[in-house]
């Protein structure tokens, strides 16, 4: 590049530099954007190639089949074209259908990669699916895109006026594309990302009153003033500081006879800028994220798609099918040339299947007269070779039906590995897509903190950030259904026995089939409930448990009786007054406990109404499990207690 232009710019506080492109002169602007345009064109041409190949694959994914006649020149006016094999339209359709189904099927298109990360999750999927007008809808083209050139773009923007995000798919071929050096090995540390896009003059006219572009002077067609005028939005590298080391900048070129830029924009914020006391250090925000179909097996930037995989057995295929059905036809067509009477020669003789001309003759026998066409018949190698040729691009597409070929006696074992085959190369497309919308999720959520659009109280670096909420396991529906059949056989054998955690399997069965709210499905796990048998049991353990306990207290009143007997007699009628009252009330609280358990046991053998605890069991009385042997109540027998009255 020429000289760059120069600006006076303190880089910690980008909020504050507005459009650069008004400090510089209409020279200086339109120099820059030749330099500029000079570098895109470096990118765009080595893309040559692979946009040559990629924009023929997408007009033949368009086109509506061809004619292989066998007579090119005789074809009549109401002849309709051969029917094509459509194999890669038909690999998009399917690859499309599912993935479609896999990534936007969920409730919560986010969820967090960590705990404490919900709340931004849940921003995030309200974002893209009700705030974002473009997001939901563009995703599908976006996937067909991808599925047949091998390479799709989104690109998301935040407005500054409105302070609301912005998102667009852009194709990787044709008009409007985004155009990268493809020599990049990724599109985060690419020198230059670049977008063409159209602008009507009524869009030019805004952007310049509202001051997002310079007022500049557009030139429009005089045929149609209402055309549209092309743009690029590069974001690249530059020293725009003259301070040794390029910064990330966003650059919009007016693309008129004259190209001049109209708008730089810086890519960083207050938040996204490290200054360590020596240097500054970026981390620019990423406004492009490209999806892969697969990979480039040279390990280049550009992918490969189905139009790749599939164009030279398409090919052979579609005239293979040309050929059997020209020659199918021409079989169940009979014509040929039949001399008649008459004077003179026709004005013309029309040679063409399932006609007959008739000229005139001097009277010759019939069978002289008449001459058929010949006849082709279709054979049946060209049908199998046909076959074939299918059999290996659904191969390559990861769409084959092995099932319509599949043995009679086919066991489970064969029937999962024939499914498992089928689905390889969906699955890894799937796991990929998976990713790459992680990635992009995680990078819009990066943006939003640069700008400060994060709600009140959520962190960018809550638990750990969001990721797409869509099982990167499960790329088809065959696969989901045989996921929630084993969680059926894990609720059912833990129904039975302790063998797995039910309402867990149950909850995973309702997530995996995505059914709405599946937490308030699974019912809370029960207390568990005694059976009569175990409540009879328990009754009458607590009665033999009762029975010890009044066996025990009677040893004890009779042992207090004889003690309180020796003692009258070792006294020979001389008895301490004050010990024979508390032997007296030891005896009483034993005799009354004593008959309180009785009556404790005759209540719960009539009715076994006592409080039961959780397993049916009947509580046991209040009191102790043996007689208070520490004095007892006041009083004795007589009624007397200590002091009280004389024995």
């Amino acid at each position: 590049m020429r000289e760059l232009p120069k600006f006076k710019l303190d880089l910690k506080d980008p909020e504050n530099f507005g459009n650069l492109a008004e400090d510089m002169d209409q020279a200086a602007r339109r120099t820059f954007a030749s330099d500029l345009i000079e570098l895109i064109g470096i990118d765009e041409t080595s893309m040559g190639d692979w946009l040559g190949e990629a924009e023929g694959y997408l007009t033949k994914a368009e086109k509506k089949g061809d004619v292989h006649p066998q007579d090119r020149e005789q074809d009549g006016a109401d002849d309709e074209a051969n029917p094509a094999t459509e194999m890669m339209l038909s690999a998009v359709i399917q690859f499309a259908a599912r993935a479609t189904g896999a990534l936007l099927g969920e409730p919560d298109l986010a969820m967090a990669s960590e705990p404490g990360g919900e709340g931004l999750a849940s921003w995030v999927s309200s974002q893209i699916r009700t705030k974002d007008k473009n997001w939901m809808l563009d995703t599908d083209p976006l996937i067909v895109h991808m599925a047949v050139t091998g390479l799709a773009w989104r690109m998301r923007d935040f407005d500054d006026d409105e302070k609301v995000f912005h998102t667009r798919y852009i194709p990787s071929c044709g008009d409007n594309k985004v155009i990268i050096n493809a020599n990049v090995r990724s599109a985060e540390r690419a020198p230059r990302i670049t977008w063409e896009f159209e602008r009507y003059p009524y869009e030019i006219e805004r952007s310049i009153s509202r001051k997002k572009w310079v007022d500049y002077e557009p030139v429009y067609e005089e045929a149609d003033p209402q055309a549209p005028k092309k743009f690029y939005e590069c974001d690249a590298w530059l020293d725009l500081d003259d301070d040794g080391l390029d910064e990330p900048w966003s650059v919009t070129i007016s693309r008129d006879d004259h190209a001049e830029v109209v708008r730089i924009r810086p890519r960083w914020s207050k938040k996204t800028v490290i200054d360590n006391d020596n240097e500054l250090y970026f981390n620019p925000i990423h406004r492009f994220y490209p999806y892969w179909m697969l990979p480039s097996a040279k390990g280049g930037f550009l992918p490969m798609g189905f139009g790749k995989l599939l164009d030279r057995i398409e090919n052979s295929a579609d005239s293979l099918l040309g050929s059997i059905t020209d020659t199918a036809k021409s079989e169940a067509e009979n014509g040929g040339i039949l001399a008649g009477g008459g004077y003179g020669m026709p004005d013309k003789i029309e040679l063409k299947g399932n006609r007959v001309t008739t000229i005139n003759t001097d009277g010759a026998p019939l069978s002289n007269r008449w001459s058929p066409f010949p006849v082709k018949s279709v054979s049946q190698g060209s049908v199998e070779t046909l076959t074939q040729l299918m059999t290996f691009g659904d191969r390559l597409a990861g769409t084959l039906n092995l099932m319509e070929n599949a043995p009679a006696s086919m066991t489970a074992t064969m029937a999962k590995g024939i499914i498992d085959s089928g689905t390889q190369v969906q699955s890894a497309v799937h796991r990929r897509l998976v990713s790459l919308l992680t990635q992009e999720l995680r990078s819009f959520v990066a943006m939003a903190d640069a700008y400060d659009q994060l709600p009140d109280g959520i962190s960018a670096s809550d638990g750990g950030g969001v990721a797409v909420t869509a099982d990167p396991q499960l790329a088809t529906e065959m696969q989901r259904s045989a996921l929630g059949g084993l969680y059926l056989q894990m609720i059912e054998l833990g129904s039975k026995a302790p063998t797995f955690n039910v309402q867990e399997a149950a909850l995973r069965f309702g997530k995996v089939m995505r059914l709405p709210d599946p937490e308030k499905l699974v019912a809370q796990p029960q207390q568990p409930q005694a059976t009569p048998d175990e409540k009879m049991k328990g009754a009458l353990g607590l009665l033999k448990h009762q029975n010890e306990q009044m066996k025990t207290k009677a040893q004890v009143a009779v042992q207090l009786t004889q003690a309180l007997k020796n003692m009258v007699e070792a006294s020979g009628g001389m008895l301490d007054n004050r010990a024979a009252l508390l032997q007296m009330a030891q005896l009483e609280n034993a005799v009354q406990q004593l008959m309180q358990d009785t009556g404790n046991a005759d209540s719960g053998m009539a009715g076994q109404s006592g409080n039961q605890d959780p397993a049916g069991a009947t509580a046991p009385p209040s009191g102790g499990d043996s007689p208070d042997l520490s004095g007892g109540a006041a009083g004795g027998l007589g009624g007397t207690g200590p002091g009280g009255g004389t024995a």
